[in-house]
């Protein structure tokens, strides 16, 4: 069955949400007042590709504007948002005429809600504690995906478009597992030193 492709409008940035993810924007363009404008009369969400060193990404996230929290005499607003659907995405227009802004041919992915393995789920509790001496309840997995896992991690912009664009939950879990690793160690390795310069 072929993959079903969407149009929405698109506000590319250089900064990647995951799904769950929440960000403030400051929006002052005529372009950008105007889809924050229509997304907000029609309900509609819109979409932010990622861009880099001037380069746009074929990966994105599908955002809902969750929240108007101030409006300026001089139209500028500021918003929050939250990520909601991870896209591909297949072709861009800088302009939807007769709108300002452009819009985007997407198709979604199609494992949004694959739950984390159990080696994922013991490398994150062990993160969550060396970083916040946080524990995670029992049942917290219960209903999480790959993506609420990645929400607890300090992953760059950079790191989280490595995991939009991963192929498979595999390949996706497979980064997480990597990263939670090297952070883990690296949290672990700082305190050791702190503890030595301390006892020296």
């Amino acid at each position: 069955m072929a993959t079903q492709q969407l149009t929405i409008p698109m506000f590319p940035l250089n900064v990647v949400l995951l799904p769950g993810e929440t960000k403030t924007l400051h929006i002052f363009e005529e372009r950008y007042k105007q889809l924050v404008s229509d997304c907000l009369e029609n309900e509609a969400h819109f979409g932010i590709p990622f861009v880099h060193q001037k380069t746009m990404g074929d990966y994105g996230i599908e955002v809902k504007i969750s929240n108007v929290i101030k409006r300026f005499d001089n139209g500028e607003l500021d918003i929050a948002i939250e990520g909601v659907r991870v896209f591909k995405l297949i072709e861009f227009s800088h302009v939807l005429t007769p709108k300002l802004y452009g819009a985007g041919i997407i198709e979604y992915e199609d494992y949004y809600e694959t739950k984390p393995s159990h080696p994922l789920q013991e490398l994150i509790k062990d993160y969550m504690w060396v970083s916040q001496q946080n524990t995670i309840p029992i049942d917290a997995f219960d209903n999480a995906d790959l993506y609420s896992v990645a929400r607890l991690v300090d992953l760059s912009s950079l790191e989280k478009y490595d995991l939009l664009k991963a192929p498979s939950a595999k390949d996706k879990e497979t980064i997480l597992k990597s990263k939670i690793k090297l952070f883990t160690y690296l949290i672990k390795t700082e305190a050791e030193l702190q503890s030595k310069f301390i006892l020296n």
